[in-house]
């Protein structure tokens, strides 16, 4: 029976890289006659579209990078409601947000060249716990706001947000009952799994940090 759940994940999480790999920003630049991958970062995310294209395109891109992982595990969650079968726990939705984000930064229909995952992120920490997502979001917020650097934001964050769910495990409490019923050790690895690849994409990021020519977003 265990086994049947196990290739129940897999398949929500192909599904999930499926869903992941339609890339708004890709989309949107190449209408506008050019490739966002091929000008700025060369990075097929919000921010590069902010850079390049502006806010409103940035905003609509970012919207929609986080739903496409969002959603699905939205979905999947509300589907486990009505299986009425024993262990159906052994489902975890966070594997389509995982998918999600992993199709995001490796698109299969983009030439496997996209963007670093981090609104994906935000979808899958909504998806997790509303409580954590808040954090998330505050905790990038200030970072952003006190040092101007974006990428340093989206790397420290989504540590800080798997440190925190490894911490509950532990029985602290700290955040609370999770949105669906699927073993918060679980939730754990995968946010886990999706920081090592958001920190991956941004090796370069970090070299331009030390050598201090790291892009600003300029707010002030």
């Amino acid at each position: 029976m265990v086994a049947t759940y196990i290739w129940i994940n897999i398949i929500i999480f192909l599904l999930g890289y499926w869903i992941g790999s339609i890339n708004l920003g890709i989309i949107v630049s190449k209408i506008k006659g050019q490739d966002i991958r091929s000008v700025g970062s060369n990075n097929a995310g919000a921010t590069n579209v902010l850079r390049i294209m502006g806010f409103k395109f940035a905003a609509t891109v970012f919207t929609f990078d986080l739903l496409k992982a969002y959603i699905p595990i939205l979905i999947v969650s509300l589907c486990k409601k009505f299986i009425n079968v024993d262990n159906a726990k052994h489902i975890i939705p966070l594997f389509i947000g995982l998918g999600a984000l992993i199709g995001h930064i490796f698109p299969i229909y983009f030439k496997f060249k996209g963007g670093k995952g981090v609104a994906c992120f935000f979808g899958i920490t909504l998806g997790f716990h509303l409580y954590l997502f808040m954090i998330f979001v505050a905790i990038y917020v200030t970072i952003i706001a006190m040092t101007e650097y974006v990428s340093l934001a989206s790397t420290i964050t989504p540590i800080i947000v798997s440190l925190l769910s490894i911490w509950s495990i532990f029985g602290t409490g700290v955040l609370g009952y999770m949105q669906v019923d699927i073993p918060i050790n679980m939730h754990s690895i995968i946010l886990s799994i999706a920081t090592i690849f958001i920190l991956l994409k941004h090796f370069k990021n970090f070299q331009r940090l030390l050598n201090k020519t790291e892009n600003k977003l300029n707010l002030y």
